[in-house]
């Protein structure tokens, strides 16, 4: 097990990151490949870890390692479990049911288990939230492959934490001057922007902080235009064909969103552009 402080109240903590199994396992890469990626998490007050990615991240010895070694080395990093949300919204549990609720928009399983078994007509008939929300995570209606480790993987779960929490921070923590998620996984962006989009209908009167990501190639490009990395070094470590999206300044100064395919070298010809911007 990972010597990490679970904690359910972030004080007044203004700069807050997310990290998911994703993005632990791409700083690890880095470490290993003698690339300083200490220095990618520096800007925070607190960084968190939803406990189920946690389970994901000791999955893997090297990613367990990895993240001691943040802690050991002074990074401001706790866990949080999903079971004490409801710490975080001042036991508003209706909201955060509502929260949750968006946070599963686009995944029809979650949403009939959550119909089925915990919304009721009467919303003060509902069990407690750190009741359900266990009951959930124990009986998540995902089938999953199992894992090396013996464990059945919980597809999305991380996710979901994640988002969840992205969410309360972002409606109840109106200070707060960052948020950023830490993450590779599309699903993850996905599931969020929806959540925001419907939470809008749910929180009339709040306006949202808003969630910035940092995808592995945003690290790598954030790495390059600070001198850490060179190409070569992009080169050793990109090597797949992936989907980005990125902006980029057209010769009128219009900014264009785009989202498509690169290889490794489209990738260097991109990020050597002061107009593009990485944004997954």
């Amino acid at each position: 097990m990972i010597n990490i402080k679970t904690i359910n109240d972030i004080g007044d903590c203004r700069k807050i990151a997310i990290l998911d199994t994703s993005s632990i396992s791409f700083m690890q890469r880095l470490d290993e490949n003698k690339i300083d990626s200490d220095k990618i998490l520096s800007d925070y007050d607190i960084i968190l870890v939803p406990h189920w990615v946690l389970t994901e991240i000791e999955d893997a010895p090297g990613r367990a390692e990895y993240t001691e070694n943040l802690i050991r080395k002074g990074y401001p990093v706790y866990a949080v479990d999903e079971t004490s949300y409801s710490d975080l919204v001042n036991r508003e549990e209706g909201n955060l049911y509502h929260i949750v609720q968006a946070s599963v928009k686009n995944i029809g399983a979650i949403k009939s288990y959550l119909r089925r078994y915990v919304q009721k007509n009467d919303p003060l008939d509902m069990d407690a939230y750190s009741e359900w929300i266990r009951k959930l995570y124990e009986e998540w209606p995902i089938e999953g492959e199992i894992l090396t480790s013996g464990r059945t993987k919980k597809k999305n779960a991380g996710e979901v934490s994640i988002t969840i929490l992205a969410e309360i921070l972002s409606w109840y923590y109106s200070d707060t001057e960052l948020i950023t998620i830490y993450s590779q996984d599309k699903d993850a962006f996905d599931f969020q922007k929806l959540a925001e989009e419907a939470l809008f209908r749910v929180f009339t009167d709040r306006s949202p902080v808003p969630v910035s990501y940092k995808s592995n190639d945003a690290l790598l490009c954030q790495l390059y235009r600070e001198k850490v990395i060179n190409t070569d070094d992009i080169r050793s470590i990109r090597k797949d064909l992936r989907k980005i999206t990125y902006s980029k300044e057209q010769s009128d100064k219009s900014v264009v969103l785009v989202t498509e395919q690169v290889n490794t070298e489209e990738f260097i010809e991109l990020i050597t552009k002061d107009t593009v911007r990485i944004i997954f």
